[in-house]
């Protein structure tokens, strides 16, 4: 029976190794999957993507485990080896890194949130810059930031972080964190030790080596998820890149604002309220527009086609419902322009007109999607001007 030696068990900061190959075997998209005796490959599993690097030179695009069996996905057309061959291995050292900063970070929050409320991690994901964490119970942001606080603390004391087997008498005597209820080969993973025991949890991944390689834990976003919450979180070199992009992003905002960085907020509430006067300022000359607009149509047994420029659906229903009593049919507003089509609301001027029944008519004559009731219509219309306002002269 065929199993692969894990290496990363033994050594979670092993980067380069040389194995055996096993088998080499055609895989999907025209790649090869092989088969070694030992890899320091971390397969996909626990919620954590699968390690990247390299097999003889070649890219190792996914790594998945079967069995026992570690299958390396690698990509080439052609076999670059033979059963028996030995091969130079190389992780992506930093994507490694990071993982296990990011997971063993999550191990220090789930175990933080498990012994202050007794909630249980049910959900975990690490991908590429995005960590979730899913609890069964709600957490507030202040409870976050505490939570946030001790977490911290704990990367700061470099406590010991420590992987391995125990036995199964062993295993008997030990509380732990498991999603899963296991029973033999169960590998263990604790933060510190003795009085000093901060988490012990059952996980497959790579770890650091001590608390103080996380470096930071910062929780972000957070939202109630299926009766809990689910965090968003970053560690490490992931929570610095993140750091300095929101840094040059509220540098460039500051900026733009003409204010200090610590004033950003102040900036952004009086550039908030000039753009509230501003938008006061034009409805009240897009008002007296509307009523010279409306003061200068003369009253008509037909009907009114009216062009407004703004293409506020608001504005536009303002004019409709003031200009119909200026018509006998017809009287439509439009917006836009020939290229881009045109939004209408269409009314009528006399009550015994059932809009309802003239909307294919509409529709088609303007090359129109749109509905609606008998008093209002209101769609799109990809006709031209010259068409909407020669099929308004022609309605009777």
């Amino acid at each position: 029976m065929i199993h692969t030696r894990r290496l990363f068990d033994e050594n979670s900061h092993l980067f380069d190794f040389t194995a055996t190959v096993l088998s080499v075997d055609p895989a999907e998209d025209g790649n090869l999957s092989v088969v070694l005796d030992a890899t320091a490959f971390f397969p996909e599993g626990g919620g954590q993507s699968p390690d990247t690097g390299t097999l003889g030179g070649c890219s190792v695009i996914d790594v998945q485990e079967r069995d026992g069996v570690i299958y390396h996905t690698v990509k080439t057309e052609a076999p670059f080896l033979a059963v028996g061959d030995p091969v130079v291995g190389h992780l992506d050292r930093e994507v490694r890194l990071r993982k296990m900063q990011n997971h063993s970070g999550e191990h220090i929050i789930s175990g933080i949130v498990h012994r202050l409320y007794g909630y249980t991690n049910v959900g975990f994901h690490l991908g590429c810059g995005d960590v979730t964490l899913d609890f069964d119970g709600v957490l507030t942001r202040q409870q976050l930031n505490a939570i946030e606080d001790e977490a911290n603390r704990i990367i700061a004391a470099c406590l010991p972080v420590k992987a391995y087997y125990p036995a199964p008498e062993v295993l008997a005597t030990l509380t732990y964190r498991a999603k899963l209820d296991l029973t033999e080969n169960v590998r263990m993973v604790e933060i510190g030790q003795e009085e000093d025991m901060m988490d012990r949890c059952a996980c497959c991944a790579p770890h650091v080596d001590n608390t103080g390689e996380i470096g930071i834990i910062k929780l972000l976003d957070f939202i109630h998820y299926k009766g809990g919450v689910r965090i968003h979180m970053l560690c490490g070199l992931d929570a610095l890149e993140d750091y300095r992009r929101r840094y040059t992003d509220v540098a460039l905002l500051a900026s733009r604002l003409s204010v200090k960085q610590s004033e950003l907020v102040t900036g952004f509430d009086r550039l908030a309220a000039e753009i509230e006067a501003q938008k006061q300022t034009i409805f009240e000359l897009r008002q007296t527009i509307l009523t010279m607009t409306l003061s200068s149509l003369p009253e008509t047994e037909g009907s009114l086609c009216l062009f407004e420029e703004t293409g506020d659906a608001n504005a536009m229903r303002r004019l409709l419902n003031q200009a119909v009593p200026k018509c006998k049919k017809l009287c439509g507003v439009f917006s836009g322009d020939d290229e881009n089509g045109y939004r209408y609301f269409i009314g009528r001027g006399d009550a015994s007109i059932d809009l309802k029944q003239y909307n294919k008519e509409i529709s088609a004559a303007l090359n129109a999607k749109g509905g609606g009731s008998s008093e209002m219509l209101q769609g799109r219309a990809a006709a031209a001007k010259t068409q909407i306002e020669a099929y308004f002269k022609t309605f009777s």
